[in-house]
């Protein structure tokens, strides 16, 4: 019994020991916290038609983008040369972005542009297979 009161007592402190090392406030000063916020949206004013041409490694071609309210993405064209995608866009910091893939062969397609009005949308394309280019739409 005498033992006992001995043991608890060192093992109380150092379990009091580790808890205070655990919950130190310097501990938490240690590690930069970087917060990151990214906030995808659907401006409502972009859904609709959109009429132009995408340009680029393959040559210039007219489409036509549907953006749809739930967030996808329907890119026509009558060419052989740029592939008809469908997938998602949307707009963060009041840029515009799609992605999606191309049903030719599923390959991965990103644009990414600006909306200078409600009515004009501009940027780049990039594929995944290496092909680039611009594009140009205005909504109909």
């Amino acid at each position: 019994m005498k033992n006992l009161i001995p043991n608890s007592l060192f093992s109380l402190i150092i379990l009091v020991l580790i808890f205070t090392i655990s919950c130190s406030s310097e501990d938490d000063n240690s590690i930069p916290v970087t917060e990151v916020s990214s906030t995808r949206t659907i401006d409502a004013k972009l859904v609709g038609t959109w009429n132009g041409t995408v340009e680029g490694t393959l040559g210039t071609e007219t489409a036509i983008f549907t953006l749809q309210k739930n967030g996808d993405i329907i890119a026509e064209t009558d060419s052989q040369i740029i592939c008809p995608f469908q997938g998602t866009w949307w707009v963060t910091n009041g840029n515009f972005t799609a992605a999606g893939e191309d049903e030719c062969d599923g390959t991965g397609i990103d644009l990414r542009g600006s909306s200078t009005s409600n009515t004009q949308i501009s940027g780049t394309w990039t594929a995944a297979g290496g092909n680039s280019g611009k594009f140009n739409m205005t909504k109909q």
